[in-house]
Order: C-alpha cells, then sequence, then structure tokens
C-alpha cells in the first residue's frame, strides 16, 4: 500500500517538477525528429563543421550553376533558360533557333542520342512505329504534313516541355543534346529551314 501512495505521489509532482509550463518534457526517441545527419533544408541546430554553423556550404567560388553555359551569348542562354510556357509552342516556334552549328559531329550526336531516347517511340526512321509508339499510339510521324514544316524551336519545345502524350525529357536529355537531336530529326524530316 506505501508503495502505491508513493508511486502515486511521484506521478503527480512529475508534472510539478517542470519549471517551464510550455517545455513539452522529454521526447521519445529524438533522432527519430531531429536528424544527426547534415540535411540541407531542415537544420535544427548550429554544426561546427562548416565556420558559419549552416548545413549547407556556399557554392566555390566561379562556380557556373547547371542551368548556365557559362557563355553570355543570349542564344545560347536562350538554349538552356528559356522562359516559355510549356503550352506555348507557338512563342517557341517564333522564338528559339538552334544555336549548334550543323555539322556532321553535331548529326552523328544527334543521331547517337536520337536512338537512344527517341527512336522507341518515334522508330529509326521517323515514322512514329516504334516498339512503344505501336502500342502507346499518337506517336508524332515525321513525314506527316502537320510535322514536316514546323521549325527547330518547336521541336525542341517539344522534346523539352512535351506536347500531347509526349512526356518532357528535359529532366533526362540536356539543352546540347536536345539541340543535336533537333538537328538529326530535321535531317529524317527533310526540313530545310534555319
Amino acid at each position: 500500500m506505501i508503495a502505491r501512495i508513493l508511486l502515486l505521489s511521484l506521478s503527480l509532482s512529475g508534472c510539478a517538477l517542470i519549471a517551464d509550463k510550455k517545455d513539452p518534457g522529454w521526447e521519445y526517441a529524438p533522432q527519430m525528429y531531429v536528424s544527426d545527419s547534415y540535411e540541407p533544408y531542415s537544420q535544427v541546430r548550429e554544426h561546427t563543421v562548416n565556420a558559419d554553423g549552416k548545413n549547407m556550404r556556399a557554392p566555390v567560388e566561379g562556380s557556373i550553376p547547371r542551368s548556365s553555359t557559362g557563355y553570355d551569348n543570349t542564344r545560347m542562354e536562350l538554349m538552356y533558360n528559356y522562359p516559355i510556357h510549356k503550352d506555348s509552342i507557338a512563342d517557341a516556334a517564333r522564338i528559339l533557333k538552334n544555336p549548334l552549328e550543323k555539322n556532321e559531329k553535331n548529326l552523328a550526336a544527334g543521331k547517337y542520342f536520337y536512338t537512344s531516347y527517341c527512336a522507341p517511340c518515334h522508330g529509326e526512321a521517323g515514322a512514329g512505329d516504334g516498339l512503344v509508339g505501336q502500342k502507346y499510339g499518337g506517336v508524332a510521324n515525321y513525314k506527316a504534313s502537320n510535322v514536316v514544316n514546323v521549325s527547330s524551336g518547336h521541336i525542341y519545345h517539344v522534346i523539352s516541355k512535351g506536347k500531347g502524350r509526349m512526356w518532357g525529357q528535359a529532366s533526362q536529355i540536356r539543352p546540347v543534346e536536345r539541340w543535336q537531336i533537333v538537328h538529326y530529326v530535321n535531317q529524317l524530316r527533310g526540313y530545310q529551314g534555319e
């Protein structure tokens, strides 16, 4: 009986022992709530590894952001950072011009990337008859009358942002590679513009 009274009095007085009424007390398994690793976007306490106490470090001086070419050339910057909405294909067709020279090197690279990324749907000759295209349906045929005369900017925009059933490929294919694919697609469809 005495043990019960002692246990009851300790449990009731335990709440009164907390000096700060806003302090919730101890956490159960605090490592589940606050990670000990250096999480870049969630910092609870100062870390002594970095001089400023932050988890994230500033980029090394002279670093070039991934989204930049490092050049001041407006056409090259448009290649990477064009502010065109995914539904504004007409604007892309009018504004974007291929900044890469049409030569054997770019055509060969374009063919390589086309074979890797585009041929499964569009087929080797661009007829929309790739193995995936046969199952998926609605894949563009580059020889079709509605595709033959679209601009290079239009094709680049569709590769980047997608159109219809085609998803955007910007996260898989770098901008330079997209423009190389555009050169190769233009050759497949016999496009002589630009």
